[in-house]
């Protein structure tokens, strides 16, 4: 590691941009482990007072996570998902060089029990198309989804089309969602749950359902959400009239 710049700033907030620099850069990737306190020490010729100093800071910006009898490891960041706009994780990642991807648990065609017909407007077994994927980050799961839409709505889609962003798959569609209905609550995760988003039962997570709209009035899915709450947080970015 380079050695720490002799400038008026102090020497613990030097090198809390240094590491900081280090992990905006991905030279150090998340998850990855930082240097032990005794290597900061040797390396940047600091007092490990100075060195403890620098990795509080990082843990109070959120850039790393402490591990007892481990060490201090890089942290996952949060992503933002705004209710305010109707987008997804590809869209929420987009410029900050992570990498989105989907994993398909099932993708079928069923006809609609009555709770969801409901939800879509449509008749009690009509046919639907139900989709449950993983959504990850850099190879972490970071939310589990399961949404249906009427099969007329797009006869089309096939399992492949939803490896990707959905969003961009409606938009290539000629589908523009107009309106979002979103309902979020933290819940305690069941087994499947916890184990899919690699959460404790004990830890509560948040799970958001959603209606989607075009034409502002005419409902085209239906969709729940579950979120890994140590790596997303949620905003709200509202304009008035």
């Amino acid at each position: 590691m380079q050695d720490v710049l002799q400038t008026a700033t102090p020497l613990y907030i030097q090198i809390t941009q240094l590491l900081q620099a280090r992990i905006d850069k991905g030279e150090l990737a998340a998850g990855s482990k930082l240097p032990s306190e005794n290597q900061l020490v040797e390396s940047l010729g600091v007092s490990r007072v100075t060195v403890r100093k620098a990795l509080a800071q990082l843990a109070e910006m959120g850039y790393t996570v402490s591990e007892k009898g481990r060490g201090t490891f890089v942290a996952y960041r949060k992503l933002k998902h705004n209710f305010a706009q109707l987008s997804g994780l590809t869209e929420a990642t987009q410029g900050s060089g992570a990498k989105a991807s989907s994993q398909l648990l099932e993708f079928d065609v069923q006809p609609a029990k009555l709770e969801i017909a409901d939800k879509l407007s449509i008749s009690e077994g009509e046919a639907v198309i139900f989709c449950a994927r993983c959504r990850l980050l850099d190879e972490q799961v970071v939310s589990y989804e399961e949404f249906y839409i009427a099969q007329h709505s797009l006869p089309h889609m096939t399992e492949k089309d939803m490896l990707g962003s959905k969003f961009e798959y409606f938009r290539n569609h000629q589908v523009e969602l107009t309106r979002t209905k979103q309902n979020l609550k933290p819940i305690l995760p069941n087994r499947k749950i916890s184990q899919i988003l690699g959460v404790n039962e004990h830890q509560p997570i948040l799970v958001n359902h959603s209606l989607n709209y075009v034409n502002d009035n005419q409902v085209f899915e239906f969709s729940t959400v579950y979120y890994n709450p140590d790596l997303y947080e949620f905003e709200i970015d509202a304009q008035s009239d």
